[in-house]
C-alpha cells in the first residue's frame, strides 16, 4: 500500500473510532484528535521497527502524509 493510502486509512480509522455527538448529518469527529492519534500510532511503529531501513522510511513517509492531510 502506498504511503498516502496508508495515511488516509489510519486517519479514517481514528475518525471512526473517536466519533462523538450524533447530528442530523451523522457523527461529529474531531479531525485534529484523529490526526494526533494516527501520528502517535505511527511514532510507536517507528520506535519498534527493526526490520529494515526501508520499513522505517515507509512509516516516516506515512507520518508525513498524515501531517499533510
Amino acid at each position: 500500500m502506498k504511503e498516502k493510502e496508508k495515511a488516509k486509512e489510519l486517519f479514517n480509522k481514528y475518525c471512526f473510532a473517536i466519533r462523538t455527538e450524533e447530528t442530523d448529518s451523522g457523527y461529529f469527529t474531531n479531525v485534529i484528535y484523529a490526526k494526533d492519534c494516527a501520528l502517535i500510532a505511527v511514532d510507536e511503529i517507528i520506535k519498534v521497527s527493526t526490520n529494515s531501513q526501508n520499513s522505517e522510511n515507509y512509516w516516516r513517509q506515512v507520518k508525513q502524509e498524515i501531517v499533510n492531510l
